[in-house]
Order: structure tokens, then sequence, then C-alpha cells
């Protein structure tokens, strides 16, 4: 499977960034005569691309979250010291299992 640039953008953002009035077109190649007058630059960012923003830093963080919590699960059983609730992981496998049915009901 070959996946193109194209293929990476969701359309229904490309279409919405597109509609949005107060996104200024790129201006071409040969327009580069920019100049900086001092003034600091404003820009609107909507409450989606907010959200957007968030989820993906989340995301980012989620993986070196989880790591960390990995590594140091993986030190305290090799110093003998992890010790895992039995009623705790009864309690995790029941919610997991209700949470199962109950989506498995609603698609029904």
């Amino acid at each position: 499977m070959k996946i193109t640039g194209k293929d990476l953008i969701d359309p229904g953002i490309s279409q919405h960034v597109q509609n949005d009035k107060g996104v200024a077109p790129v201006r071409g190649e040969g327009e580069k005569d920019a100049r900086q007058t001092g003034d600091s630059a404003k820009i609107c960012i909507s409450a989606e691309a907010r959200h957007l923003q968030k989820a993906a830093e989340l995301a980012g963080k989620g993986d070196e979250l989880r790591a960390e919590k990995v590594g140091k699960i993986k030190e305290q059983i090799e110093a003998g010291a992890y010790h895992v609730e039995a009623e705790e992981v009864a309690k995790s496998v029941a919610r997991g299992e209700v949470a199962r049915l109950l989506g498995k009901q609603g698609k029904e």
C-alpha cells in the first residue's frame, strides 16, 4: 500500500480550511517582497483547531507517559516490589466486561 501526501489529509478538515474566510491565500513564489514593519502579527485560531491541536499534543505526550509508566513497573518487578491488589484487578475486569456488553447492546 502506498501512502501519498493527499491520503494523509482528512477531506473534511481540508474543506473546512478552504471555506474559512479568515484564512488568507498563500503567496506565490514570485511574491518575495514581504516587509517587516515592527508591528506584531495577530492570528485567530478556531475553537475546533485549538481542540485538534490539544488532542495532537496529548497524543504525543501519551506515548511518553505510557513509556515512563511501563519503565517504573519494570523496575518494580525487577526489584521484587511490584504488588497488585487482586480486588482491583477483578474490578477492572468486571468494568471492562460491563462496558463491552453495554456497547454491544447499543449497536444491535
